[in-house]
């Protein structure tokens, strides 16, 4: 027997060093975010990043500098040294002065810089220290089919350290070649000494922070259209510290529309971040001193057609306003809520786990020259080109977590909660990445749920990330519903006078071969391509539309036939059991009874089921019949409902006697779709309910005590793809279907909003 069994442990080989450095967070621009947000961990009001590019890689180099807290020699050549280790994941940890969140807690941000440069140097201090603290190390030593343990690299404590890049001895020990320009660098811009803060060197560049170089700046620097802005060191820094910029704003909003009760706060104390960038090679620069361009947050342009912004609930209800402001003098707020329950249609819980958060998003109709231009004029823009270039930097959904951006979202062709696979579905009803500029912030603690992977990539993908996408795929769902019901109302996209009606090609031709100004070429062209455009888009729906008529009339049909022989099989069976029952023990005769009673019931619940399908059979075939009694047996299909919801049927005795001469089965698919929408809006106004049948100056009228309808879209509700329902599936196909029926035998559907709820008219078409 064992008396004792051994115990060992892991000894981590050099090469884990480049694995969680270089090899996991590969993307440079996403290195040199790390580092800024450990200056801002570490209290800095101030972080600079400069870049010096020269054709010898060897001499080329990064400088990161921060006035923070810095690190005493205790942190540098302990915790620091000791990757995965970090005292900011204690519960509830803030940095030390101004009590923020802390942005980073993996402990490999340290690490980041790897994939920047070969060489990297750390020199930092505390304001009661007296000597720096310095370590320099080379990444390519890790490289070594070695242990951890057995790598070594050299720091210490320096009066001044600008003897790291200057003395031999030094330069020796830290095995690196003497860079003059680095020194002077430096020096001449007062970076050889500071209080309390830390400067991160690094030096011989990697190549993949040479091409972004070459490729941003000496490629463009000549062009008229070149812009810092656009460099990506330049762009990906401002997306990362705009979100702690304009979240206070944007909640300020909130407070004052009552959508929220009390603002979030990064900080417990007031605190200014503020980062500044630099590089050798901008044109008209002083060649010693380093021209600092502060990172400006990327503008929230202020000009927009359509804005929803508010909160999410813990359970997962969204609230907030949709402003609309397509049209000059035409400005208005809704409110906006949706209901948990149409987000998540399986498994609703009573809690999220991704807590509350919040959302601001702007919409643009970018595809109308004359709506661009006056997005220019109201965002101070010189013309439409200089609005497309603006819109085109910033465009797409971004997310903040404790007032920093977490790539990559938002970023170009990062369709993160698949709109574009939405879009090309349903032109019409949804948004496109492209059409949006909008922002979603978390907060810790309530949103710790989310987490952000190891390389700063993105958030894993749990529970709670695919909560956000669902919320916020159904936000857009609902404002695309929104939308489309306004540019319809308002004409807006829609350049031909008819769905149906074809562009004239000759006409086309005709008109190119009469001109030969190139520029109202170009005008014409565009109006013709977007008529083009969308009589094949009215062609997709029309497709869509009457292939779901056909599928609907064939499986009513199936179904009506189908239902009579389980039917009739039924009602034998009863017969037979009934014949039996004198034969059944006294003792089980009574359930047994029970059961047969059961059985008739069922079967004539099913035979009244199958009644009234019957008007939908045999639809081309006109005869007499009371449109009231079809009414009664749509009414029964929904019996269920008119129970639960309490929910009743009315009729004077004149209308139920009225008798008319059509096909009965236009008027069966007008009445299930009125009466279904009727039972809709009644079970959502959680009262009881009726739905009114009258006959009125030769109109059938089915009316109801529900809500009223939008007045702003209740003349165009029978078009195709209209709905305020904010369920997932609404089409906005039932009105639509009802508009077609009726009008194939002759008559015509309109609506109105009466004192007690809304009634719909159905009346024979005029002759005129």
């Amino acid at each position: 027997m064992i008396e004792k069994i051994r115990q060992h442990t892991f000894e981590p080989g050099a090469m884990s060093i480049i694995q969680m450095g270089e090899e996991l967070i590969g993307n440079p621009e996403t290195a040199i975010n790390e580092l800024v947000k450990n200056a801002y961990d570490a209290d800095a009001q101030k972080c600079r990043v400069y870049f010096y590019y020269d054709q010898n890689p060897e001499l080329s180099f990064a400088i990161i500098t921060d006035d923070g807290n810095g690190m005493n020699e205790t942190i540098l050549f302990g915790e620091w040294l000791q990757p995965s280790v970090s005292s900011k994941r204690k519960m509830g940890a803030k940095s030390e002065i101004y009590k923020r969140n802390y942005l980073g807690s993996k402990g490999i941000g340290r690490l980041a810089a790897m994939a920047a440069g070969k060489v990297i140097t750390v020199i930092t201090k505390k304001a009661d220290d007296s000597e720096y603290n310095w370590i320099t190390v080379d990444r390519e030593s890790f490289k070594e089919e070695t242990l951890l343990s057995d790598i070594h690299f050299p720091g210490d404590k320096i009066k001044n350290y600008l003897e790291l890049f200057s003395d031999i001895n030094i330069l020796s020990t830290r095995n690196i070649r003497k860079n003059d320009v680095l020194s002077n660098t430096l020096k001449d811009n007062q970076l050889d000494r500071f209080n309390k803060g830390t400067i991160i060197v690094i030096e011989n560049l990697d190549e993949t922070v040479l091409t972004i170089i070459r490729d941003d700046f000496l490629e463009k620097r000549e062009s008229v259209e070149f812009s810092l802005q656009d460099t990506k060191f330049y762009k990906s820094l401002a997306t990362l510290i705009t979100p702690l910029n304009i979240s206070p704003e944007i909640q300020k909003e909130m407070l004052n529309e009552g959508i929220i009760n009390q603002t979030i706060r990064v900080a417990e104390l007031d605190n200014n971040f503020n980062v500044f960038f630099g590089i050798n090679i901008l044109p008209d620069q002083n060649e010693k001193e380093i021209d600092w361009v502060k990172i400006e947050s990327i503008p929230i342009l202020k000009a927009f057609n359509y804005r929803v912004f508010g909160k999410v609930r813990i359970d997962g209800t969204v609230i907030g306003k949709l402003i609309y402001d397509r049209l000059d003098n035409d400005t208005k707020v809704e409110n906006f809520e949706i209901n948990r329950e149409v987000i998540f249609t399986q498994n609703i819980k009573t809690k999220t786990d991704v807590g509350e958060f919040y959302f601001d998003i702007r919409i643009y109709d970018i595809g109308e020259p004359d709506n661009l231009a006056k997005l220019a004029e109201k965002s101070g823009l010189k013309s439409v080109s200089s609005f497309r270039d603006a819109f085109k930097r910033f465009q797409g959904l971004r997310v903040a977590k404790n007032g920093f951006g977490v790539k990559p979202y938002g970023e170009e062709f990062v369709d993160w909660i698949e709109l574009s696979k939405e879009r090309v579905q349903n032109p019409g009803h949804n948004v496109n990445t492209n059409q949006i500029l909008g922002y979603v912030f978390f907060f810790s603690p309530k949103n710790d749920k989310l987490e952000e992977k190891t390389n700063r990539e993105g958030f894993t993908e749990n529970t709670a990330f695919f909560e956000v996408r669902e919320i916020l795929k159904a936000i857009f769902k609902n404002v695309g519903s929104r939308r489309y019901n306004y540019r319809l109302l308002h004409s807006l996209g829609r350049t031909l006078k008819s769905k149906h009606e074809r562009p004239d090609f000759n006409h086309y031709l005709y008109v190119l071969s009469q001109t030969s100004n190139l520029e109202q070429i170009r005008t014409y062209s565009q109006k013709f391509m977007e008529d083009v455009s969308t009589s094949m888009d009215n062609l997709e729906e029309s497709l869509t539309f009457s292939e779901r008529l056909a599928s609907l009339g064939t499986g009513i049909e199936l179904v009506y036939h189908e239902m009579a022989q389980p039917i009739s099989q039924l009602r034998t069976t009863e017969a037979s059991l009934d014949l039996k029952k004198d034969k059944i023990q006294y003792r089980y005769q009574e359930p047994f009874l029970l059961d047969i009673a059961s059985l008739e019931h069922s079967a004539e619940v099913l035979t009244q089921l199958r009644e009234s399908l019957q008007p939908a059979i045999g639809r081309t075939r006109k005869k007499k019949f009371k449109p009231y009694q079809t009414f009664i047996k749509v009414c029964s299909l929904y019996k269920s409902d008119f129970e639960t919801a309490n929910i009743k049927p009315l009729a004077d005795s004149y209308s139920q006697d009225i008798e008319i001469i059509s096909q009965e089965y236009a008027f069966w698919i007008s009445f299930l779709n009125i009466v279904n929408n009727a039972v809709y809006w009644i079970k959502k106004s959680e009262k009881p309910g009726n739905i009114q049948f009258t006959f009125e100056q030769q109109s059938i009228v089915i009316s109801n005590n529900g809500p009223l309808i939008r007045q702003d879209i209740i003349d165009y509700i029978f078009e195709y793809g209209v709905t305020t329902k904010q369920e997932k599936y609404a089409t906005g196909l039932g009105l639509a279907f009802t508009r077609s029926v009726l009008g194939k035998i002759g008559w015509e559907i309109t609506a109105e909003n009466r004192i007690n709820g809304p009634a719909f008219i159905l009346k024979e078409a005029s002759n005129e």
